[in-house]
């Protein structure tokens, strides 16, 4: 790997980008060449953008760019980012194969657990050109990229070629010449630069995919329509993660597919009165049949990516010893999302998909109706949220300290009914008190979560050591196991104590005003 190239904070750059059909790139040269910018050497270039499926670098203003000429270069910028330069051997997936240092950090801060993934991808004949200053200053850039083309997308309408200006701070009026120049060439200025438009051309959406719960309802629709709108935009979500997770590309492809499973089934309950009974209890079967599905691998998946703030505690010397264990979960969880896949991508689970998306795309079929299925979807969705809650709470009361894990863990689900029902038809809602709510639920349902991840994985663990210990794993592996299992159960402990408090300041007066705030909006006093 070579070493990191950063560009000062005063040489932060903005593109503007210009192309012309009828003004060909040899005018622009010339111009360039007039104004004092020394020009560079041709090279073909392949330029791309790299980010993770849900787009997260492009909401946090941040751009990683792979460009492949004579080798590979990342070149990283954008918002309150210092730009920088690293070459690399291989492209990376995920930022732990860069070298460490600032580069990998800026990266990884915001992907997490994400991979890269290719997005829009131009191929160009790239030239180079500098203009600078009496003391060998570089003022403005200029980039020109001829003959281009977008990868996977051979025949769409893009510019032949276009000329790239980038303008240094504190050097606007030297980039004012040049963009005044090239437009008396008759050049005209794009809305972006020219990876961005061939994007837009392409019908790449940078943003990534959202995977939100959330689609515009209407308090006043039939309640049919809404829970349809919401059970086909969680369709998407399934879908949309689906080849992912069989590919493997990251964990977050099977929690986002998980999750959106979850959601469905728990749209569906709720639909009791509104979708007919036969879609609801076929349905629900299905669903729970996915969901068993994907338990597994994703229970390894959050082991391991715990795995170091669960061991970094008992000492380097236990890591250690704990190698085995570690090497034995990632085979396992390998053998666990062989099986997810070829479950995926089974008959069974094809013709659910496809039989489900069916039926929600069929909006004309009314003997397919419940008895409350043209109620006002608001009333209906009003009188759900407070049952669910009312459930919620009953059954949360009921916990004690020595109350079965099971238990703790139904009331667990029953905190995710009330927040699916609020994040699905979160459009029917006053935004605000909406977030306010959800954000009052979390703050005891993450103590839950981390109460049900310690319990699997002490009972993954001990089974785990039995498979060890009769084959013949060392004394020292057999002693951190205990230690591990120890510091699980600390765990487990701790969450199950902060339950009581967290679900305390949950259970009060001010949550059933937010509540009623909430629920007045869409038709209930």
């Amino acid at each position: 790997m070579g070493a990191v190239r950063y560009l000062p904070p005063h040489m932060r750059t903005a593109v503007t980008a210009f192309s012309a059909p009828e003004v060909g790139p040899t005018a622009a040269i010339t111009g360039l060449i007039d104004l004092g910018f020394e020009i560079g050497p041709s090279q073909a270039v392949t330029r791309t953008l790299l980010d993770t499926f849900d787009g997260r670098l492009h909401r946090a203003g941040v751009r990683l760019e792979l460009c492949e000429g004579d080798g590979l270069e990342l070149i990283l910028s954008g918002e309150d980012t210092v730009r920088a330069h690293l070459s690399v051997a291989s492209v990376p997936r995920f930022p732990d194969e860069l070298p460490p240092g600032p580069f990998r950090s800026r990266i990884a801060s915001l992907v997490d657990v994400r991979a890269l993934l290719p997005g829009v991808t131009i191929m160009a004949t790239h030239t180079s050109a500098a203009w600078r200053d009496r003391a060998e200053k570089t003022v403005v850039t200029a980039t020109i990229l001829e003959h281009l083309r977008v990868g996977g997308h051979e025949h769409i309408e893009i510019p032949s070629w276009t000329i790239e200006i980038e303008e240094l701070t504190g050097y606007a009026k030297r980039a004012g010449k040049v963009v005044a120049m090239l437009e008396r060439l008759g050049l005209e200025r794009l809305n972006d630069d020219t990876l961005t438009v061939a994007a837009e051309a392409a019908g790449i959406e940078l943003a990534g995919f959202s995977g939100s719960p959330t689609v515009p309802l209407d308090p006043t629709m039939p309640a049919i329509d809404g829970f349809r709108f919401v059970l086909a935009n969680l369709a998407e979500s399934i879908v949309a993660n689906w080849q992912g997770t069989i590919d493997r590309l990251d964990p977050e492809f099977l929690h986002d597919l998980r999750v959106a499973v979850r959601r469905t089934r728990s749209v569906i309950g709720q639909g009791k009165g509104v979708v007919p009974p036969e879609v609801v209890e076929h349905a629900r079967q299905r669903f729970a049949w996915l969901g068993t599905l994907t338990g597994s691998a994703r229970d390894l998946d959050v082991y391991l990516i715990e795995w170091d703030s669960y061991t970094t505690p008992l000492g380097a010397e236990v890591i250690t010893a704990l190698e085995p264990v570690r090497t034995l979960l990632e085979r396992r969880r390998k053998a666990a999302y062989t099986t997810l896949a070829l479950s995926l991508q089974s008959a069974e689970a094809a013709e659910l998909v496809a039989s489900w998306r069916s039926w929600l795309g069929d909006s004309t079929n009314h003997d397919q109706r419940g008895t409350d299925a043209d109620r006002p979807l608001g009333k209906v969705v009003a009188k759900r949220i407070v049952r669910a809650q009312s459930n919620l709470v009953e059954r949360g009361r009921l916990i004690h300290p020595d109350t079965p894990p099971e238990q703790v863990h139904d009331v667990r689900k029953d905190a995710k009914k009330v927040r699916y029902l609020l994040e699905c038809f979160a459009s029917l809602l006053p935004a605000a008190e909406q977030r306010a709510f959800v954000r009052r639920l979390k703050a005891f349902q993450d103590t839950l979560g981390e109460h049900q991840d310690a319990q699997v994985h002490v009972a993954e663990l001990r089974a785990l050591s039995r498979e060890l210990h009769d084959g013949g794993a060392p004394a020292e592996t057999m002693l951190a196991i205990g230690q591990l299992i120890e510091q699980l159960d600390q765990r487990r402990a701790a969450a199950r104590a902060a339950f009581a408090e967290g679900f305390s300041a949950y259970d009060s007066r001010s949550t059933r005003r937010a509540l009623d705030v909430m629920l007045h909006a869409i038709g209930r006093s």
